[in-house]
């Protein structure tokens, strides 16, 4: 496995995508933790979140035998599905192109999650108020 991820510099692709991955789900969990009084809470809220990191392992299969099949190429351009996919993608060599673009907005969606988680984290964790929608709202959008 080391060998494969020295040649032709996959490491690097492996380096990328996993920090920006990374970096989107765990601002992702700690805006679900910001939402969540009890374990049972945060529970509920990670239903939705796992079905959403099914859909990648689903096509997964198909990203290893054929990386050019257009929905893989479709899906790997989702923010969420990117560290997954082009991952996967790599060593059939993508072009440079998308590997710069979805790296580019794979790192914009996790700047985009950690502003938005930092505002829920502030009105919610930090708050004596009980995080609702409307709450969160007000908070993302200043009128808080």
């Amino acid at each position: 496995m080391g060998q494969a991820l020295l040649r032709d510099g996959m490491v690097f692709y492996f380096i990328a995508y996993m920090v920006g991955g990374y970096l989107m789900y765990a601002v992702l969990f700690a805006a679900i933790g910001a939402f969540c009084e009890t374990p049972r809470d945060a529970q509920t809220l990670m239903g939705p979140i796992m079905m959403v990191l099914v859909v990648p392992i689903l096509v997964m299969q198909m990203a290893l035998r054929t990386p050019d099949a257009i929905v893989v190429k479709v899906l790997s351009w989702i923010p969420l599905f990117t560290p997954f996919l082009m991952s996967a993608r790599a060593p059939a060599h993508p072009p440079m192109i998308e590997i710069v673009l979805t790296l580019i907005g794979m790192f914009a969606a996790a700047a985009l999650m950690v502003w938005i988680a930092g505002r829920a984290f502030r009105a919610g964790a930090l708050s004596d108020v009980k995080l609702s929608w409307k709450s969160f709202g007000r908070a993302i959008t200043g009128r808080a």
